[in-house]
């Protein structure tokens, strides 16, 4: 006996509406929200996956009025439109459905329910096991021996029984316990007074509502009595409105249902699209045929040579180092792969140390004859993350000239707000490939082999297809670029950018660990104090670092107002937001603040600072990154330098542990107000740009403006206020981070706003046409035509579209000044090595450069900084560098 086909009809309005609300927002790469269509992916997989139906539909309402609103004009008439967020997932739904070969069913004046119904009960009539999946309650009706309904979300099934258990009835009951009680999601009116528990016991005692309503006279209590005799005629529309059509004409049969295969190379595009990298994953291996691969390793001289000769004819190379360490200063070569055409590669290797490797050729060897493709600045150099090889070759002597292009790079540029961009992501994104990983090939945890102890045929296919892959990769980006008008930022700024962070990664900064040890044993000893100090406010010891004790010695044992609850809402946060509004209250609160702020600092700089120190060097060696901040700005790793305490005594502490080299100085170069200038710059705002063009102090014209008084009238609290204005209008501030920030009200914060936009009316059209060009466009420019997509400025949650707002008027400005100052360490550095200084630039922390400088260059060095970084642009206001120099870096304030 075969079992019965399998018709499984999914109620698409209704579970995306749910998805929707349900799953917490996500979104892509370009910041699209994702989460309905999230939600709905994971409840068509779980189907097939698990249920593995022989006929499936998705069923949706179309637009229009129905037969029900022609009967009833309030019906559903107080539902709001689709979201603005829901709306554009829409059709990803619906193309995925198609992709996994599920028929799309909706027809006009047809409601997504009556052609469920229609289906189901023919379904049924031929013998097919029907599943409903949905969470309405309308569709219950249906349900028989052979229809089922199933909450997905819920993970739900109603039947027979569970209909009997909520209903006390059967099915067929149903339409008449909500012609009672109605249904406020479809705006179905019922009999008002009457739920869904009274509307069950009414229909237990008398049968259905047709009987129900010939014996209403004697209906008691008389309050009930009265309900029902009133609004008799309302019952029995609002049954007519609940109760399905099951004979709707549909131009299919259920043979049209039947699932069909899924189209794989469509669904990676999509899910490439949506960010749904699991997805992804999940598809297998690609189902187009991948290109024939050449990849072999050399260890023949002469076979060597040949290739090299090749790469000089093609002019390009694609060159990727395997190494020892991720760290470009502690790494030694294990193996170097090449490429110049699409689909052939080689991987040389040089210091594979184990049994069964062919005879190896020798690095130096292999290196001086790379030396002359490196120098030959006709051939363009190919590269994921080039600064890395940059400053390993550099390490060995090699020089790495003429045009590059760094893959990682490019990516970012055409999609900043995408969170990585490693070669496996690219190389999905524009290949449509999926390359082997590095963990498949060493492996993971404390069994990881380093990359010389892999087999040599797992170390060839492996680094020649990172070197094959990033050429393709290239070939695929450089026309993106062009076509976005991205390539004059990338080949004038991102990439000529990368060797002046390789030389400044690869000189450091000296530390003074002496200094730094001596503090740490400082710090040791305020933090005892600071403990003990603790546990006398709170009367007790215990576990300063646990969330859940502090929570109670705040919450419950000195019962402090208690703030937001924790994710899982188990216990109170005690995080920084929480400890700052306790700090006021109590005295204990100020104490836990200052123990975490101390700790921390400890731990995170105090103390790790002086291990990362390179022994070889004898200097602190960070990473500049270019791809991490969507608005351009760099980013500092390994350490992070540039989140050091500014103000504080214990950063200024740390910063006087940086030093420069014995006999030398340090100088500093930093930008004055750049954001507010260039914020001056694009709103053409005639007071803004005529401060800046007369030299005045720009926070106390804005309190003089603000208070109503002279400038020499104003106080320091005054300005001080001013600041945190100017600045927080360039944030898109409101008037309640404004009243936190100044300990004022709300209403005072908003005036204070309404001022400020009162005498910056340029800066207030500026605001409003950037806002309007967004939504728009869906996107922001740098002046340098760096871009950010803001895909939630239209969304109609309204926390999330004033976020992206905000994120609109300050990145054209931030990341504008990130430009600047890229653009200002390009042309120092070439003024530094045309004039053969000795000066080297150290660091960049946001609008401020640092460097050490040798006797006699002082003066020099001055001028070419300050001509540069002010001369880098001519914007309607002057650009003004503020210089300083000193003996450490807490000096240069």
């Amino acid at each position: 006996m075969t079992n019965p086909p399998k018709l499984f009809l999914i109620d698409g309005s209704s579970y995306i509406y749910r998805a929707f609300y349900a799953i917490n927002r996500l979104t892509n790469a370009q910041g699209m929200p994702t989460n309905a269509v999230f939600g709905f992916l994971q409840m068509i997989r779980k189907i097939l996956d698990q249920e593995k139906p022989d006929h499936m539909a998705m069923v949706f309402d179309a637009k229009g009025p129905t037969f029900r609103h022609e009967m009833f004009d309030a019906y559903k008439a107080h539902r709001p439109p689709m979201p603005d967020d829901l709306v554009i997932q829409l059709p990803f739904i619906k193309e995925i459905s198609r992709c996994y070969g599920l028929p799309i069913l909706e027809k006009e004046g047809v409601e997504a329910d009556d052609i469920i119904a229609t289906l189901a009960k023919e379904a049924e009539a031929r013998g097919f096991e029907v599943v409903m999946v949905s969470g309405d309650k309308d569709l219950m009706q249906l349900i028989s021996p052979h229809i089922r309904m199933w909450d997905t979300m819920k993970d739900q099934i109603f039947d027979l029984e569970k209909v009997r258990e909520r209903f006390g009835s059967g099915p067929e009951r149903i339409i008449d316990i909500m012609a009672l009680a109605g249904d406020s999601s479809d705006n179905v009116p019922g009999v008002p007074g009457i739920g869904e528990k009274t509307a069950v016991k009414l229909i237990q005692t008398y049968g259905s509502l047709d009987h129900l309503l010939e014996e209403s006279t004697a209906i008691t209590p008389p309050k009930l009595k009265e309900k029902l005799l009133q609004n008799k005629e309302q019952a029995l529309l609002s049954r007519t409105l609940v109760t399905l059509d099951t004979r709707v004409a549909l131009e299919l049969s259920l043979e049209d249902l039947a699932v069909r295969p899924k189209d794989q190379t469509r669904l990676r595009e999509l899910f490439k699209e949506l960010g749904f990298k699991k997805f992804l994953d999940d598809l297998g291996e690609d189902v187009l045929p991948r290109p024939a691969l050449d990849y072999r390793g050399i260890s023949e001289w002469e076979e060597l040579v040949v290739f090299c000769r090749e790469i000089k004819k093609a002019g390009r190379v694609s060159l990727d180092l395997e190494t020892t360490s991720e760290d470009p200063m502690r790494a030694e070569v294990v193996g170097i792969s090449l490429a110049f055409e699409e689909g052939r590669a080689v991987y040389v290797p040089v210091g594979h140390a184990y049994l069964g490797v062919p005879e190896q050729l020798p690095l130096e060897k292999v290196f001086g004859l790379l030396r002359e493709i490196l120098e030959d600045r006709t051939i363009t150099k190919i590269g994921q993350n080039i600064k890395y090889e940059w400053i390993i070759l550099r390490r060995y002597g090699l020089p790495y000239q003429g045009e590059a292009f760094d893959t990682m790079i490019a990516s970012y540029l055409l999609n900043p707000s995408r969170r990585t961009h490693n070669l496996n992501q690219i190389a999905q994104d524009y290949l449509n490939r999926k390359m082997i990983t590095y963990r498949e090939v060493v492996g993971s945890g404390p069994k990881a082999k380093n990359f010389s102890e892999v087999p040599i045929d797992q170390a060839v296919t492996y680094s020649a297809e990172d070197a094959e892959v990033t050429l393709a990769c290239r070939n695929k980006l450089l026309p993106l670029l062009e076509q976005e008008g991205l390539d004059d930022l990338f080949l004038k700024m991102e990439m000529p950018l990368v060797p002046v962070l390789a030389e400044m990664e690869m000189h450091g900064v000296r530390l003074d660990s002496e200094a730094l040890a001596r503090f740490s044993k400082e710090v040791e000893n305020r933090l005892f104090h600071l403990e003990e100090q603790i546990y006398h406010l709170s009367g007790e010891r215990f576990n300063i670092n646990s969330s859940q004790q502090l929570g109670y010695i705040l919450f419950e044992k000195l019962n402090l107002p208690q703030g937001k609850k924790t994710k899982g809402k188990t216990r109170f946060s005690t995080d920084a937001e929480v400890l700052k509004d306790l700090v006021p209250l109590h005295p204990l609160a100020a104490e836990v603040w200052n123990y975490r702020t101390l700790s921390k600092l400890k731990s995170t700089y105090i103390d790790a600072l002086p291990k990362l120190v390179l022994a070889r060097t004898g200097r602190l060696h960070t990473s500049f990154n270019q791809t991490i901040t969507a608005t351009g700005r760099l980013s500092s790793s390994e350490p992070n330098l540039q989140n050091i305490p500014v103000r504080t005594e214990e950063g200024r502490r740390i910063r006087q542990a940086f030093i420069p080299e014995q006999g030398w100085e340090m100088l500093s170069a930093d930008y004055s107000q750049i954001e507010l200038r260039i914020l001056a710059h694009y709103s053409e705002d005639l007071t803004l740009v005529t401060a800046f063009q007369e030299g005045q102090d720009i926070h106390t014209r804005t309190a003089a403006e603000l208070f109503h008084c002279l400038p020499a009238q104003v106080t320091p609290d005054m300005r001080r206020q001013a600041k945190v204005i100017n600045f927080g209008i360039l944030y898109g501030m409101s008037a309640f981070g404004l009243a936190k920030e100044l300990g004022i009200s709300n209403r005072e914060a908003q005036d204070r706003i309404d001022q400020y936009f009162l005498r910056y009316q340029g800066v207030k059209q500026y605001i409003e046409d950037t806002l309007a060009e967004t939504r728009r466009t869906r996107m922001v420019n740098t002046l340098f035509n760096r871009r950010r997509h803001i895909e939630d400025i239209n969304s109609s949650n309204r926390a999330v579209r004033q976020f992206a707002e905000r994120t609109a008027i300050n990145t054209p400005i931030q990341g504008t000044a990130a430009d600047l100052i890229k653009l200002a360490m390009i042309r120092i550095q070439e003024k530094l090595h045309q004039e053969k200084m000795a000066s080297r630039m150290l660091l960049q922390v946001h609008d401020e450069l640092v460097f050490e400088v040798p006797p006699g260059e002082s003066a020099l060095l001055k001028n070419l900084v300050r001509e540069t970084m002010e001369g880098v642009l001519t914007l309607r206001v002057p650009l003004l560098v503020q210089i300083s120099e000193g003996n450490n870096w807490a000096d240069l304030k």
